[in-house]
């Protein structure tokens, strides 16, 4: 089994003190790590808090929008964050989605290039000693890659690499690219993490898991990036019956097939939730980062059952 890290996000029903909970729970429990997503909040803000609160857990953001902070801003707020844990901090790097983008008044440009750019000036900040807390351990940078290209550069340039919403094949396919980046740049592939973000639906009643799930990937392959990715590992019918739909949702939702959601979604029982992460993770994907949905349950119910699944 790899490592498991728990992931979370500030939403109505996890408020900071739930957060604080979950996370010392998670270190109780010998997990891993607590990666904070950037959902409408600051993944940084909230991983800063976490560290004050807990010991030994490692903390990361899965992921951090490089389009919303200057470089030179996100490089002191990443040292911040691994100054005052102990140097317990992954900063994990993504492009965000070109729709949430756009509504901010965002022109993306050429991500590949930007995230190259800002890689390049937070390594140079960080490990030059020019942030304003020093950093005095090596603070691991993390690309988010789903398509080819940005798995290659993390391999290229990163310290590990963050996939989502890949099915077996598509881990095993990602797993040689980020390979071919490494050698790109005369690295060792070992040297680069793989990680894996992973969504659970967890519930001995395997429909009512899967349910929820429906509506999530509807969503999601509604996306440009995240649909074209998962169109290519196989599930074309599926996006192609999603992007039909329009603004029918109901109509999106049954477009989802039961093997779409079981190959890039983690559903059902703890047991089949664990074997399910094993199998994703065996082409040698280090770290499971695993977020959860609610299913009939509240979210706090959910979270405190995955930690107790995951258990060290």
């Amino acid at each position: 089994m790899p490592n498991i890290a728990l992931a979370a996000s500030t939403l109505p029903d996890s408020p900071p003190a739930t957060l604080i909970q979950w996370a010392r729970a998670a270190e109780d429990a010998g997990l891993y790590g607590i990666f904070m997503t950037e959902s409408n909040n600051d993944s940084l803000a909230c991983s800063l808090a976490l560290g004050m609160h807990t010991q030994r857990i490692m903390l990361g953001t899965a992921i951090t929008n490089i389009y919303l902070r200057h470089p030179n801003l996100l490089a002191n707020e990443a040292a911040a964050v691994q100054e005052f844990s102990g140097g317990r901090f992954v900063l994990g790097l993504g492009t965000g989605h070109r729709e949430g983008n756009s509504a901010l008044g965002i022109e993306m440009g050429e991500p590949l290039k930007r995230m190259r750019e800002t890689v390049k000036t937070l390594r140079a900040m960080l490990e030059g000693k020019r942030t304003g807390l020093t950093v005095t351990r090596r603070l691991p940078l993390y690309l988010a890659g789903v398509s080819p290209p940005m798995v290659k550069l993390a391999g290229e340039i990163g310290d590990g690499v963050i996939f989502n919403f890949f099915p077996p094949q598509r881990v095993k396919e990602a797993m040689a690219e980020l390979a071919d980046g490494a050698r790109t740049a005369n690295r060792d592939p070992s040297e680069v993490t793989a990680a894996l973000f992973a969504t659970a639906f967890i519930s001995d009643d395997l429909e009512a898991a899967r349910r929820p799930a429906r509506k999530l990937l509807s969503r999601y392959a509604a996306l440009r990036f995240y649909g074209n990715m998962m169109a290519r590992a196989g599930f074309r019918r599926e996006v192609e019956g999603i992007r039909a739909a329009g603004r029918d949702a109901d109509a999106a939702i049954r477009a989802v097939s039961n093997d779409m959601i079981d190959a890039t979604l983690l559903v059902g029982s703890e047991s089949r939730v664990r074997e399910r992460l094993q199998e994703l993770c065996s082409p040698g994907v280090a770290t499971a980062i695993v977020f959860t949905n609610p299913v009939n349950e509240d979210r706090n119910s959910a979270v405190t059952r995955t930690i107790r699944a995951f258990r060290q």
